[in-house]
């Protein structure tokens, strides 16, 4: 009991996904709000989302098109496609306050639950199955490694995010632009990297249904997780950048990506180089803008 438990809470915050690498886009805008670049944290979890979808995704369906699973993809795009609408509403007044924070915590734990229920109620089909399985593993040298590991990625994991936020100040201010192009930009891909790794690993296995239900999971976590820690703090400024041209491009590529794949049930080729040059062009009118 104790052992399943566990799991399910584990895989609860995205399937298929490592949970150390789904707090690291947290934890960068953490520290970044902690250290008064309150425009990094938006930034990063902003960018995030539109690197996930616009390059990720893109890229997946571009070299390996395929079927999506159709319940899971719904149910997971409708609450993302929520957590944007909330978000947009929260941002209203200009800013994610820390009463903002609240209510995007409370979307976390529904989330949170939504996904436990889920693993829970997959995993009581195969319990007689996997029974062997799990009391193989119940031992403590196991545990002991397991523990040992989880605690030096978590030590990596915080080191990594206090260098990704000191020298993204250090190269905003060598090139000239605004700290928030560069969480935009460069700190959301250096985010973003676990997932690209994963999901052409999961293409490489033609496992694409991780691909897909491990972005829209860290896409939602971007905005209820990332965003919503974030806030406690300090309050986040969102900017006229932000409303004319970070969150249009967010909605554009999560349109694209949502709308044709639910019609059809299948990421297109054409759809993922749509995705591609949609990404590209946001990329480079940030970089015109400022340099």
């Amino acid at each position: 009991m104790f052992l399943s438990t566990l799991k399910g809470l584990i895989n609860a915050t995205s399937p298929k996904t490592n949970p150390v690498l789904q707090m690291i886009d947290p934890t960068v805008s953490l520290f970044a709000s902690l250290d008064g670049h309150t425009t990094m944290s938006l930034g990063n979890a902003v960018g995030s989302i539109i690197c996930n979808t616009g390059l990720v995704l893109g890229l997946v369906a571009f070299i390996s098109p395929f079927s999506v699973d159709k319940k899971m993809f719904f149910s997971k795009s409708v609450l993302l496609l929520i957590c944007v609408i909330l978000l947009l509403l929260l941002g209203i007044d200009k800013s994610i306050t820390q009463t903002d924070s609240i209510v995007l915590l409370a979307m976390l734990a529904i989330y949170m639950y939504s996904n436990y229920r889920s693993v829970v109620e997959k995993g009581s089909k195969s319990r007689v199955n996997n029974t062997s399985k799990v009391k193989g593993n119940n031992n403590l040298g196991e545990w002991i490694r397991i523990a040992l590991l989880f605690a030096l990625g978590l030590i990596m994991m915080i080191l990594g995010s206090r260098l990704l936020v000191d020298n993204g100040v250090i190269i905003a201010e060598w090139i000239g632009v605004p700290q928030g192009v560069i969480s935009l930009t460069v700190i959301a891909l250096g985010t973003s990297l676990p997932e690209l790794v994963s999901s052409l690993t999961a293409i490489k296995k033609n496992h694409h249904a991780i691909s897909v239900g491990n972005i829209l999971g860290a896409n939602i976590l971007n905005i209820v997780s990332v965003i919503g820690i974030s806030s406690i703090p300090n309050d986040i400024p969102i900017l006229s950048q932000n409303m004319s041209i970070d969150f249009p491009f967010m909605i554009v590529l999560l349109l694209i990506l949502i709308l044709p794949t639910i019609k059809k049930n299948k990421l297109y080729r054409f759809q993922g180089l749509i995705m591609l040059i949609v990404y590209l062009i946001y990329i480079g009118i940030l970089y015109t803008m400022y340099i």
